[in-house]
């Protein structure tokens, strides 16, 4: 009876996992389901780019290896002509994914196809904050993390979306809690495994580059002191198992970066690096694009301070007001604090330090602007658990002062409180998020499609707007984002791509305000049609031929 009854236990526990893992899939997924269905279409700039690509992909539309698409939203990029190769700028994961939805749910919408692979994927974000916070806790905190993760305040509006969020979110916190096993026990497959995981976060976005050297980093360090435990690994091993890492991050990479190299003649796309001399954000619809070091820094460091200073205010902004929904954020630095070194929470320190650098001092616009808000994500499950054990560590230290508190019943209360105060936070910011600003501009566009319908524009006349992939998704037309510019400036990159048809709306830069606000100076625009655009007009025009 000896023997058998740990192993009795053993498994006992093993089927209490379970059923906790399928609880909180099923609720998460049953959340994600609720935010899909309330979006109807793709929201903004990011999202209408890897829709309108997993669509085409999916339709044979886009064809490997150039991938070519009809417009393209920033000229930091820009190509000589139209149509353009695809993914020049971001990661082509998300498109995939979609394209998965499309293909095989042909009886759905091909949004409605797109949004339920991510809707799946997402929901495995609570299992992963489980399983977080129950190496570093216990059963309790375990399904307290799991919790929090399936009320996400205004990350939950982005898990459905055919976006980056969440494979990326996914893919690099698989990345580092393999890491923390093959650290803490030695599993070389979890080397091997994290490897993977870091190739499909640079599959995702350009940021997992990053997420491979922390892999990697964590690998190689020397030995240290976890759990009170002595972790003595050769250096040899340690080296192998960076190269294991390495070997499974190229086996996802390899073949994208072979096609980069055939279509761009890099094994990098071309945009990425432009954005570190960004002076400002709009200098990204610069055209000519001009970003270089030598304008960069002709800038003056004040301007180069103040842009960095303000990204670090924001940045800050969001990890307490997203990440940690405000009132979640002293749980889990206490959480965090008492844990940092375990080796399930090391990695992701490591590389949530390392991120919040990068997209603060290096990449301060683009980072402030959405670029710490989707690298970050990955940090989701990880916060969830810290907060899960930060509050028992608080609730103890309250209980060791004053008698009149019970810590298990201080316990229930709490952790049910933060789990609804959670879910009163997802509500409202999903609420305030989805709808209102997305669906104007879709409202728009389709009456700017019906317009250019009764004209008989041809199908592949191109239109200057604010937002070319949103534009190509409700019109069909593709297109060139506005520049950073005056009319003539504008005229010149209309040319220069063929355009035929510019819109304006009261969102434009300061160079076209006048084009705006009092017409064309240009004999060449010719107006055709005004629109009531969130209380303010917006306008078609034609662009007539340069004599």
């Amino acid at each position: 009876m000896t023997t058998v009854a740990p192993a009795r236990d053993t498994s006992a526990r093993a089927a209490a996992r379970r059923r906790d893992l399928l609880l909180l899939y099923g609720l998460g997924l049953l959340v994600h389901a609720a935010v899909a269905l309330v979006t109807r279409s793709p929201s903004y700039v990011d999202d209408h780019y890897y829709f309108n690509a997993g669509r085409m992909i999916a339709t044979g539309e886009m064809q490997f290896p150039e991938l070519l698409e009809p417009y393209f939203w920033n000229y930091a990029v820009a190509p000589d002509a139209l149509p353009a190769p695809g993914f020049a700028y971001w990661q082509p994961l998300p498109s995939l994914l979609a394209a998965l939805g499309i293909a095989v749910l042909r009886f759905l919408p091909a949004f409605r196809a797109a949004q339920v692979v991510f809707a799946l994927l997402g929901a495995l974000l609570p299992p992963l904050a489980y399983t977080v916070a129950a190496q570093v806790g216990e059963r309790r905190h375990a399904m307290l993390a799991g919790l929090l993760a399936c009320f996400t305040g205004m990350y939950a509006r982005y898990w459905p979306l055919p976006e980056s969020f969440t494979p990326f979110a996914l893919s690099t916190a698989g990345a580092m809690l393999l890491s923390g096993l093959g650290r803490e026990r030695g599993r070389r497959w979890a080397w091997l495994a994290a490897g993977v995981c870091a190739g499909l976060s640079h599959l995702a976005r350009a940021d997992g580059l990053l997420v491979i050297a922390v892999v990697a980093f964590v690998a190689v360090l020397p030995p240290r002191w976890f759990r009170g435990e002595y972790v003595n690994v050769p250096a040899r091993q340690r080296a192998l198992s960076a190269v294991l890492a390495v070997a499974g991050y190229l086996v996802v990479m390899a073949p994208w970066f072979a096609r980069n190299l055939a279509v761009f003649g890099s094994v990098q796309a071309p945009g990425g690096l432009n954005a570190l001399w960004l002076v400002e954000y709009n200098d990204l619809f610069n055209y000519p694009s001009n970003l270089t070091p030598g304008r960069y820094f002709a800038a003056g460091w004040g301007t180069i301070l103040a842009g960095k200073a303000r990204a670090l205010w924001l940045n800050l902004l969001t990890l307490i007001g997203v990440h940690g929904m405000a009132f979640l954020v002293p749980l889990a630095l206490v959480g965090w604090v008492r844990r940092w070194r375990q080796p399930w929470v090391l990695p992701m320190t490591i590389y949530g330090l390392a991120l919040f650098a990068a997209m603060t001092f290096a990449f301060s616009l683009p980072g402030m602007r959405g670029g710490w808000l989707h690298s970050s994500a990955a940090l989701v499950p990880f916060v969830m658990a810290m907060a899960a054990c930060g509050l028992e560590d608080t609730v103890r230290w309250v209980a060791s002062r004053r008698s009149t508190w019970h810590v298990a019943s201080a316990w229930r209360v709490f952790g049910g409180a933060s789990v609804v105060i959670a879910l009163l936070v997802t509500i409202a910011m999903t609420a305030q998020t989805v709808g209102e600003a997305a669906n104007s501009s879709v409202r728009l566009y389709a009456a700017i499609g019906e317009t250019l319908d009764a004209l008989d524009a041809p199908a592949d006349a191109r239109i200057v707007s604010n937002d070319p992939p949103a534009m190509h998704t409700v019109t069909g037309h593709g297109g060139i984002p506005l520049v950073n510019g005056d009319e003539a400036n504008l005229l010149r990159a209309a040319d220069d791509y063929g355009a035929s048809f510019l819109v304006l709306d009261r969102h434009v830069p300061d160079g076209l305000k006048p084009l705006y606000e009092d017409g064309p100076s240009s004999p060449r625009l010719v107006l055709i049609e005004t629109y009531q655009h969130e209380s303010s007009p917006a306008y078609l025009y034609q662009i007539l031929p340069a004599n």
